[in-house]
């Protein structure tokens, strides 16, 4: 039997999978493919409250979440409880752009016959290409099991439990319906970050020119976005859980964003949107499936003027007309 036809008749497969919140999108269609691949016999290995989030829907023969902190750059988990829990495995996946010592130490208690991931230290080891899309590169891991299956198959909207479908819906019913919606997503990492007071002067430029919109702005820390001469007309909603700002994003009619998970998730939802990037590459980062523009800085974020981000946006609306406005998207949901 040849290698490939083995790793796809595996009857103990575990899937290991942990990074940032935004790589939990990026990597979905991946995700969902692998569960496809081994129907009802998959083992999720994932961050602690990570899985049953970003995963719900994907039927999992189990989902084994653990505790993982960072030492000195490397992510570290208690891989002796992982196998304990796990139990029997004969293939290990792995879609993780990093390697650590808990790791070796997780292939070394689970002792699998076949292993796939992007390093020398799984039994078949898949390039790991950093110049192609994040969600490209982690289906690279897909097409090493089966070369047929195709990244945007699987490249569905994310599916939510319940509970932020419902809180969703009840933020969703405070906005005025007769606008449409700009959602917004402002704060990161500090050096991908715009300066706040260029998002104002952005936003102003905007709903001067858009008096049938308005903007709402999720996310975790305030960064005064409704100061401006239509601030009136600019929603604070920081502090929602991240899957109910999500949801928020993706019932909008417009996205702006900085290279952050909710410019994936506007991506998965066809949210049509504009990506403000400076230290990091649309190429590597951007939007994948959604109509869109990017916006470069080419290094420092504070270089980058709020006219260039208007241009683009403007540019995006004459390329792709938005429904009437009575027939705006509600929140969508898959349940």
């Amino acid at each position: 039997m040849s290698e490939q036809p083995a790793l796809l008749h595996a009857r103990f497969p575990a899937l290991l999978f942990s990074n940032g919140f935004g790589d939990h999108f990026l990597n979905l269609p991946a995700v969902r493919a692998v569960a496809d691949l081994f129907p009802g016999r998959l083992t999720l290995i994932c961050q602690r409250g990570f899985g049953r989030i970003f995963f719900h829907g994907i039927q999992f023969k189990m989902i084994c979440e653990v505790s993982m902190t960072t030492i000195r750059g490397k992510r570290q988990f208690d891989a002796d409880w992982v196998a304990e829990k796990v139990g029997p495995c004969d293939l290990l996946i792995s879609l993780n752009p990093w390697h650590s010592s808990s790791v070796d130490r997780l292939l070394q208690c689970l002792a699998p016959n076949l292993s796939v991931g992007f390093f020398q230290e799984f039994g078949r080891q898949v390039r790991l290409n950093c110049r192609k899309h994040s969600a490209d590169l982690g289906f690279d891991v897909v097409r090493a099991l089966d070369r047929g299956l195709r990244l945007d198959e699987f490249s569905e909207a994310p599916v939510f439990p319940l509970h932020f479908v419902k809180q969703a819906r009840r933020v969703w019913r405070a906005f005025p319906s007769r606008f449409r919606v700009l959602a917004i997503h402002a704060d990161t990492k500090m050096q991908k970050m715009w300066p706040a007071r260029r998002f104002a002067k952005l936003l102003d430029m905007f709903l001067q020119r858009q008096p049938d919109f308005l903007v709402v702005v999720v996310g975790t820390v305030d960064m005064e976005l409704d100061r401006g001469h239509h601030g009136g007309r600019v929603i604070p909603a920081y502090g929602l859980p991240l899957a109910t700002s999500a949801l928020l994003v993706a019932s909008s009619d417009l996205f702006i964003g900085i290279d952050s998970v909710m410019l994936h998730a506007a991506d998965l939802f066809r949210v049509p949107g504009v990506g403000i990037f400076g230290p990091t590459s649309p190429d590597e980062w951007g939007f994948r499936w959604s109509p869109h523009r990017h916006v470069c800085s080419g290094g420092r974020m504070s270089t980058l003027s709020e006219t260039k981000v208007f241009q683009a946006v403007e540019r995006l609306l004459a390329a792709t007309p938005l429904p009437a406005l009575s027939r705006r998207r509600q929140l969508r949901i898959r349940q």
